[in-house]
């Protein structure tokens, strides 16, 4: 009887797979794309807001925060070859689309460029490196919270 019933959920379930168009599964991927980027650019806001703190603190010493740091741009590096390739390759055909990806680039590079200033100033201790670093990050929060419809 449980084979039975597996077989009928199963055979049920494509149906509604295959019931629906190319465009409405495009759709769905594309919006939760959108989603798990965004997720990842707040994330990621967070997360080197979070190493720079632990610094500070002396949580962490100079290469635990560089090789935290560096983990970032790499990660920040991936999600910005996909943007991109998306982008150049035709396949957002929907303005709102376009204009996401242009905004997610945009913000990812810089969030690099807030860790490069980070790393920067704790190598050199500073104060303009410091300052660029806050300056950054608080046009990456403002950017941020813009895509994602954030108040302030």
């Amino acid at each position: 009887m449980k084979k039975l019933f597996i077989a009928f959920c199963l055979v049920t379930g494509s149906f509604n797979v295959f019931s629906q168009t190319c465009e409405q599964r495009e759709d769905k991927l594309l919006s939760a794309f959108g989603s798990f980027s965004a997720a990842t650019l707040y994330n990621t806001y967070g997360v080197i807001g979070g190493i720079a703190d632990g610094y500070a603190h002396d949580a962490y010493d100079v290469q635990t925060v560089n090789d935290l740091l560096d983990a970032q741009k790499k990660l920040a590096d991936n999600l910005l070859k996909v943007l991109t390739d998306l982008k150049n390759d035709g396949a957002l055909k929907d303005k709102a689309d376009q204009d996401y990806s242009v905004s997610a680039i945009d913000i990812l590079k810089g969030l690099k460029r807030q860790v490069q200033f980070f790393q920067d100033y704790i190598k050199n201790n500073n104060r303009q490196e410091k300052d660029d670093y806050e300056q950054q990050r608080k046009k990456n929060w403002k950017d941020i919270s813009k895509l994602m419809g954030i108040e302030e």
